[in-house]
């Protein structure tokens, strides 16, 4: 379940590079913060690590309660590829046999 969140907010990130709807933006916000929360769960079950701190980090910088606001896209393109590298990365360290 969380190789499956993780793996579909990398490619909701991804798609967040090309222009679409503002709707699409403020979906992704909650569907990043939510897919956050639950590795910083997920994680902070065994010990704390730090995936629990960089996603505890992504949670409050996508959060749809209180928003950050940076207004270029060119500033958010760079953000969003580097967040999603960090769900692809956590999906292949789960699925490695030594941590199953």
């Amino acid at each position: 379940m969380l190789k499956l969140t993780s793996i579909l907010c990398a490619i909701f990130l991804g798609l967040a590079a090309f222009k679409l709807p503002i709707g699409y933006y403020t979906f992704l916000r909650l569907t990043i913060t939510i897919g956050a929360l639950l590795i910083v769960i997920a994680e902070s079950k065994k010990k704390i690590s730090i995936y629990s701190v960089v996603f505890g980090i992504v949670a409050l910088l996508f959060n749809p309660i209180l928003p950050v606001y940076l207004y270029k896209k060119s500033i958010w393109i760079p953000i969003d590829i580097a967040t999603a590298c960090l769900f692809l990365f956590h999906s292949i360290k789960l699925k490695s046999p030594k941590n199953v």
